[in-house]
């Protein structure tokens, strides 16, 4: 059979079977290029983050503020016009801290009828901001007051703060995650004078009415030169311990020679 009769045969013979269409090889499909993939902003958008936060609230010092209860620390507190505060409650069980009630200590009237504030201020059980309260009031203003000038502010490092003892993993709740301690690092007078509880040029007499004062008033004083964690501040706080057994540490410094 000649090639153009056999050709024209196998058209007639596709053309009347439209089936044997779908046999015919269909061209490969287009590679999916970057600009065919689906644009970010057609996500989903996240649901939308609720206006009031829910009661439990992480740590590092949110508290939710509430009135004391009568005959508290805290009433007690306000009652005496000491300090400055706002009262209420940490509520932090997930993180295995949190204590109530507690206090914001902004402030401390001294007896001249000024006031000593703390920077920042400072979130205390109120035991614990009622003990700070007198010991600054009493006896660190008085201590100033030698040196010829008012207490001005306490500089605060540490309060409340959800952590283990020295921010060890594993190890056992640091008294800040009671809101039971305040850290100090330098006292700053009326005329300008910043006196770091660090510095050996500190004057001795005043250093020394601070560590007797302060060994006399918390349950624990960690002083400058403790040890490595406490070799630029004072750490005071009211734990409870066997016995009642107090820890007061708190070396003196040789003056610095000139």
């Amino acid at each position: 059979m000649p090639i153009r009769v056999a050709l024209l045969w196998l058209a007639a013979l596709v053309g009347g079977m439209p089936g044997l269409a779908l046999a015919v090889p269909l061209p490969p499909a287009r590679p999916v290029l970057p600009w065919d993939a689906p644009r970010e902003f057609a996500k989903p958008l996240p649901p939308a983050r609720p206006a009031i936060l829910p009661e439990a609230r992480r740590a590092q010092g949110e508290f939710k503020l509430a009135a004391a209860a009568a005959g508290s620390p805290c009433a007690e507190l306000l009652a005496q016009e000491i300090a400055l505060a706002d009262t209420g409650k940490i509520v932090d069980a997930a993180e295995g801290c949190g204590t109530a009630p507690v206090t914001r200590l902004t402030a401390i009237l001294l007896a001249n009828g000024t006031f000593a504030t703390l920077r920042p201020a400072a979130v205390l059980r109120c035991e614990t901001a009622l003990a700070v309260a007198r010991w600054i009031r009493e006896d660190v203003a008085i201590a100033a007051a030698d040196l010829g000038s008012d207490l001005a502010r306490i500089e605060v490092a540490a309060s409340y703060t959800c952590r283990s003892r020295n921010n060890v993993a594993g190890a056992v709740l640091s008294e800040h995650g009671l809101a039971n301690a305040l850290d100090m690092r330098a006292l700053v007078l009326a005329d300008g004078r910043t006196l770091s509880l660090a510095d050996p040029k500190a004057p001795a007499d005043f250093i020394a009415a601070l560590r007797r004062s302060a060994c006399a008033r918390f349950t624990t004083v960690l002083g400058p030169g403790a040890d490595r964690a406490h070799e630029f501040h004072l750490h005071v706080d009211l734990a409870e311990r066997r016995g009642g057994y107090r820890l007061c540490q708190w070396p003196e410094r040789k003056p610095a020679s000139d």
